[in-house]
């Protein structure tokens, strides 16, 4: 079956790599609190945060192509013959202790990433409505130096 101290390393090792990205979607979700925040009252801060997020996403997305690989070379050790093979079905491969350590890392992978998201969309919404003010605006002032439809300058 699988070399024992092989499959010990991948299985540290995705750990390790869903702890990371358990962390970084933390980060993700201080983040997206505090561009919130700066959409509301310091626009100024908001360049910034788009571009410390963008970075951060950039890493996440690293560490889940890790755990991708990681969970493959699991699966190939185990001997899982699986069209797309997930953590999930992992799981009762594994020593029943290691299983519930990544289930439970999982699990808060998934609540942080749901939150994540639904602070994105209330973020949206607030930067939809801005901008609706932001063109109900431009128009109102356009509206105030146009002449009117029927005036003609004294010069003409």
């Amino acid at each position: 079956m699988a070399n024992d101290n092989e499959l010990n390393k991948n299985r540290y090792e995705l750990e390790q790599v869903l702890v990371s990205l358990f962390r970084a979607l933390q980060e993700l979700l201080a983040l997206s609190k505090k561009e919130r925040v700066s959409m509301l009252n310091e626009p100024d801060l908001l360049l910034q945060i788009v571009e410390d997020k963008e970075a951060l996403l950039d890493r996440i997305s690293v560490m889940e192509d890790k755990c991708r690989q990681i969970v493959q070379e699991l699966s190939l050790l185990l001997d899982i013959r699986l069209e797309d093979t997930s953590i999930q079905a992992l799981l009762p491969y594994l020593k029943p202790e290691d299983a519930t350590r990544i289930k439970n890392l999982t699990d808060g992978i998934y609540s942080l990433t749901s939150q994540a998201r639904e602070l994105n969309h209330a973020s949206q919404a607030i930067a939809l409505t801005k901008l609706d003010w932001l063109k109900a605006t431009q128009s109102f002032l356009i509206d105030i130096f146009q002449p009117e439809a029927g005036y003609r300058s004294p010069k003409d």
